[in-house]
């Protein structure tokens, strides 16, 4: 129930018990046992008793429609009681029907202006039909305030329905806007953490050179100690490697961006990659990890091209963290599927697992950074995931599997070998 009409219903009473006091003022007869008071005391308590019923669900709907009929009728009582048709009271026949044209529906505009017709009716048949011609006039009167009360609801609900929509339009793009803001914060901090571990790695490794500068000469008499040093040397220059690589993607060494910019435009936009070349290799790479699964690679119906708009890297780093995931939900034990497909627009791969599924936990929740249901997890896998898929031009999905486990799917639109979508689309 809207306000307006809400507002309708609580003065409908209070105007009553005004006017109907007034009627004595126009029929001094109507003075005799205060029955003037009478009139507008028992319509009045009607009308309240059904405005303290507006709320409830059995009577909700209900309750507009009583309170018009009962209103129609007082104003009927009281306008017989002072002349008839010829009533100076009429005029509150008219006013209801604006009232209903701002409150009610278009039925319910029509519903009143029945009723004013027929209580019109009534009263010229209370006194034998001598002003019928009165009757006729005033009748074509009320259905044509009836007919513009009718047009004006109409505008008025059609108005409202527009605003409610794009309010739910405003409230879902302010709750996605909402989100990616919530994502980029996280981001961030997380970023300045992997910044600030960079370069404590980097100064660790600066510091193990330093060690091995020291025992160097006493150690490269020995043939084995030699290769000891170069294994150590090489392991040093492997986490130097990514400390540097990390540092410059956080854009905290100098000239990163020409740098990190560089390799990100290698490897996260770079050219198109085959789609079952990268299973491969994530599907080796997650067998040796993790030997107690085994991995079954599905291809499906390809009626267009298998490239994908990302870089070779970035689809290994997406497949690996859903591979992964899907090994951890088994405890690395049990069976698993990659399965792939493509429709002549877009590419379709899906990871499911033999694991305990979703179960009773919100999906939903699952794709937000930092939650997690693992005791060691960090909460960002499917997160990153989403993030890749999305920026892509994709969408990730959560289910749970007929036959019980999880299964993560995603799509992107697929491309030809010049990077181009396909379909010569944009």
């Amino acid at each position: 129930m809207n306000k307006t009409l809400d507002r309708a219903l609580l003065a409908r009473p209070l105007v009553f018990v005004l006017g109907g006091s007034m009627s004595a003022m126009v029929n001094p007869s109507m003075q005799r046992g205060n029955l003037a008071g009478w009139i507008a005391g028992t319509f009045g308590i009607i009308l309240l008793l059904l405005w303290s019923l507006r709320r409830r669900p059995r009577f909700e709907r209900m309750i507009p429609h009583v309170s018009s009929l009962v209103v129609v009728l007082g104003w009927g009582v009281v306008a017989t009681l002072t002349g008839g048709p010829e009533s100076p009271f009429l005029v509150a026949f008219i006013l209801e029907i604006v009232v209903a044209s701002v409150a009610m529906t278009p039925a319910g505009v029509l519903w009143v202006t029945a009723n004013i017709i027929l209580m019109l009716c009534v009263m010229t048949a209370l006194r034998g039909f001598a002003q019928g011609w009165l009757l006729l006039l005033e009748s074509v009167f009320v259905a044509a305030i009836g007919a513009l009360g009718m047009t004006v609801s109409r505008r008025r609900v059609v108005g409202e329905v527009a605003l409610r929509v794009q309010g739910e339009e405003l409230e879902q793009r302010l709750g996605s806007l909402q989100r990616e803001l919530e994502d980029e914060r996280v981001i961030s901090r997380v970023g300045e953490g992997v910044a600030r571990l960079a370069h404590g790695l980097k100064n660790a490794v600066h510091s193990l050179r330093g060690f091995v500068r020291l025992i160097e000469p006493q150690l490269e008499r020995g043939v084995g100690s030699k290769a000891a040093l170069r294994g150590l040397h090489a392991a040093i220059d492997d986490l130097e490697s990514l400390a540097r690589m990390t540092l410059e993607e956080s854009g905290t060494l100098p000239d990163s961006g020409a740098r990190g910019g560089a390799a990100r435009a290698d490897t996260r936009v770079g050219p198109s990659c085959s789609l079952p070349e990268v299973i491969t290799h994530a599907r080796r790479e997650l067998e040796a990890a993790s030997p107690g699964v085994v991995w079954r690679v599905s291809a499906g119906p390809a009626e267009g091209s298998l490239l994908v708009p990302l870089g070779e890297e970035t689809l290994l780093e997406l497949l690996v963290i859903l591979m992964r995931n899907a090994v951890e939900a088994m405890g690395g034990q049990g069976g698993a599927c990659v399965a792939y497909a493509a429709d002549g627009q877009s590419v379709s791969i899906a990871v499911q697992d033999e694991g305990p599924g979703f179960g009773t936990i919100d999906i939903d929740e699952l794709l937000q950074p930092g939650f997690t249901t693992k005791v060691e997890g960090s909460g960002f896998g499917l997160f990153l995931a989403r993030r890749i898929i999305e920026e892509h031009g994709g969408r990730l999905s959560l289910e749970s599997a007929p036959s019980g486990g999880a299964i993560v799917r995603f799509e992107l639109p697929g491309v030809t070998a010049a990077g181009e979508p396909v379909g010569g689309g944009v």
